[in-house]
């Protein structure tokens, strides 16, 4: 599954004067490097829990429906919570792309599982891509939605980010701290 972001979130989880209280910071001269590390950290988060904290526009495009979805008649999506379903498309193997969002309804909420709800089920007849799911993931449009473990795992990060001064804090293990907040969020397999 590839995930592209149609419309990216109108806001972040922490806001600036937010995250600069947070750090004790008084002045303007590090806005710029802290709206960067907040961005970072949200994404950090949002990529290691499945998650997207404020909601935007997505598209999951598949070469081929997951094993099993057929049989289970529904879909696993990768990036929830979910909100709202806006297209399922089928390519052929030549030509344009046949709309069967009505064979589907999106469970919203923390699941983010499109179910097939009737009709044919559509087989894509491209390898590569065959398949495409718009729908709308996230808690909501602004931070206040976001829940307060979440906000406060970015505040976290951001601040660890700020204080270490190195790439290596976004990018590499989380802090134990963030990690534990967002424990209760991540998606567990079994």
């Amino acid at each position: 599954m590839h995930v592209t972001t149609l419309v990216a979130p109108a806001a972040e989880p922490l806001g600036l004067a937010e995250a600069k209280a947070y750090l004790r910071i008084g002045f303007e001269g590090e806005d710029s490097l802290v709206t960067t590390l907040i961005a970072g950290a949200r994404s950090r988060i949002e990529s290691a829990a499945g998650l997207a904290l404020v909601s935007r526009s997505l598209r999951v495009t598949m070469s081929c429906w997951p094993a099993g979805s057929v049989e289970r008649r529904e879909i696993r999506l990768p990036v929830r919570p979910a909100g709202a379903l806006a297209a399922v498309r089928v390519y052929p193997l030549a030509g344009v792309a046949e709309t069967v969002t009505d064979r589907f309804t999106l469970e919203p909420g923390r699941s983010a599982r499109l179910v097939w709800t009737g009709g044919a089920f559509p087989w894509p007849g491209r390898k590569t891509g065959g398949i495409e799911i718009d729908y709308t993931a996230g808690f909501g449009a602004t931070a206040s939605e976001v829940p307060e473990g979440l906000r406060l795992a970015v505040r976290r990060l951001v601040a660890h980010a700020y204080h270490a001064r190195d790439a290596e804090t976004l990018a590499g293990a989380l802090p134990e701290d963030v990690a534990g907040l967002m424990a209760p969020w991540r998606r567990v397999g079994l």
